[in-house]
């Protein structure tokens, strides 16, 4: 009898013991490659590496790096586990060079070639893209952003800038000065986007409840379904999810972007836009490309959809959050705002009073300003690559495999005193010609370097330093009792995204 009830026990517990210690062993299996190979690194937890605490929104990323550059102080290099595929961070500036500028042939990706977006056509994009198909579609937006192409945005730029104003009259006198700078920066963002790329009025300003803001505000809010699926993702089983078809992103978000860019596509078509915008740019490369060596297209309506999203979100976001953080720095430092003001003033006056895209480029101070908030506030505060060929670290006997990644922590390079003395203090004379000679390559890196490097940066830095020329040309910012010092960056977000709105406030130029 007891035999009879002792067997499926015994096979039903040996079974659940050797699942476990299968599980275990995948969990496990790279744990002990830094350590073999004599590497410094963050001890890793079982299921999540050694980023649980962001993972679980205990802290943010960026503050996770920091804690761990700051511990491996003097090290070139340090070794990080993301749940089980071992990462190396790097604290070397010669090293961040290499990587993403002088060995950039060993790595070209940012995310390994296993990771699959077939059910996700969305992540389809230029950031996500790789190897031959990443450079041949970058090569043929890159004219998208030529000096002759920004000129042309100018006019809507400006417009868009006009009805910031406008708005910001309104917040100020039904707010008692008090304006939400990051929501107001989203809205000037965002109905720039719908001009300069897809020649559609967003009016995000004069309705701040718009389908268009409130989608870019869903992508980068993390939510418990992105979590899943990031920690699905990190245990490398991307693959299950397009076995099931999950997609990364509600189905809301996915229709918004088709209905979107077919608006745009339609409009264009039909001869109702005739500007030389983004999409038209991507309706012309689709219509005109001849098939590829394997019979192929690269622009391919998902891939026309997928790039439309990137430029939306990045544009949205990124720039909209360096504009209020400029706004927020020189509102906490008025000797400087003072300055910029003044600069801005006899730049126009040397120019009849006209912000053209030639005047923008006259204002070196507001560039060594907006650099300056960038330096302290990086839009992407870590950045990644993906080893793309094996590549062994110079002067070291650390060898990487193809897919092995590598992570560059920006924020903690920006805020290292070796580089930058006082790290904490709004400097902009940090960011002068000679100043600048004097630190090595490496060590600024807002939106990336080399081949990689952001390809809207230009367009970001025109949309951003002529939203800031107007403003402070009409409004003083000052903190208020409502603004947060020091900013809280909100758990989870991959992005130096404010946990609260930031707050200041404006007073109106007579």
């Amino acid at each position: 009898m007891f035999s009879a009830w002792s067997t499926p026990f015994l096979q039903i517990s040996t079974v659940v013991v050797l699942a476990v210690l299968v599980a275990h062993k995948y969990l496990t299996f790279n744990h002990g490659k830094w350590k073999k190979l004599g590497v410094p690194f963050a001890e890793p937890t079982l299921l999540f590496g050694s980023m649980g605490d962001a993972i679980a929104g205990r802290v943010p990323l960026v503050d996770l790096m920091a804690k761990n550059y700051h511990r491996f102080d003097g090290q070139r290099y340090f070794g990080m586990y993301e749940a089980r595929r071992p990462l190396l961070v790097l604290r070397d500036p010669r090293l961040v060079h290499a990587v993403t500028v002088k060995d950039f042939s060993s790595f070209g990706d940012r995310i390994a070639s296993k990771v699959s977006f077939e059910h996700d056509k969305l992540f389809d994009h230029l950031v996500n893209l790789r190897g031959e198909r990443w450079k041949s579609i970058r090569a043929k937006l890159s004219p998208t952003f030529s000096a002759a192409k920004l000129k042309s945005m100018m006019a809507d730029i400006n417009e868009c800038t006009s009805r910031l104003i406008f708005n910001l009259d309104e917040q100020v006198a039904k707010n008692n000065g008090v304006v939400d700078i990051s929501e107001a920066a989203a809205q000037f963002t965002t109905d720039t986007i719908g001009r300069c790329a897809f020649g559609l009025e967003f009016n995000s300003l004069t309705d701040p409840n718009s389908d268009f803001c409130r989608i870019g505000q869903d992508v980068f809010m993390p939510s418990r379904r992105s979590v899943i699926l990031n920690i699905i993702r990190l245990y490398g089983l991307g693959r299950l999810l397009d076995l099931l078809r999950i997609r990364g992103m509600p189905d809301h978000v996915f229709d918004f972007f088709d209905n979107l860019l077919q608006t745009a596509v339609n409009q264009h078509k039909s001869g109702e836009n005739t500007r030389n915008d983004f999409i038209a740019t991507l309706v012309k490369l689709k219509d005109e490309e001849q098939l590829d060596n394997n019979g192929q297209k690269l622009f391919t309506d998902d891939i026309l959809a997928a790039n439309a999203f990137v430029f939306f979100i990045a544009g949205f976001e990124t720039t909209a959050s360096t504009i209020s953080y400029c706004l927020y720095e020189l509102a906490l430092n008025p000797e400087i705002q003072t300055k910029c003001r003044e600069k801005i003033k006899q730049t126009l006056d040397a120019n009849d009073g006209k912000l053209s895209y030639d005047t923008l480029k006259d204002m070196k101070y507001m560039d060594m300003v907006i650099n300056e908030a960038l330096r302290l506030h990086p839009p992407v505060p870590v950045l990644n690559r993906a080893c793309t060929k094996k590549y062994t670290i110079p002067d070291s006997n650390i060898t990487l495999n193809v897919g092995e990644k590598v992570l560059i922590p920006t924020y903690s390079l920006h805020m290292d005193p070796k580089y930058y003395p006082n790290p904490h203090i709004f400097d902009p004379d940090r960011f002068s010609e000679e100043n600048k000679s004097l630190r090595p390559n490496g060590v600024f890196l807002p939106f990336g370097d080399g081949p990689r490097v952001c390809i809207g940066l230009r367009f970001a830095m025109m949309e951003v330093k002529t939203g800031l020329a107007e403003v402070l040309s009409k409004f003083e910012v000052s903190p208020c009792k409502d603004t947060q010092i020091p900013i809280e960056i909100r758990p989870r977000s991959i992005l130096l995204t404010p946990n609260n709105p930031i707050r200041i406030l404006f007073k109106k130029i007579e």
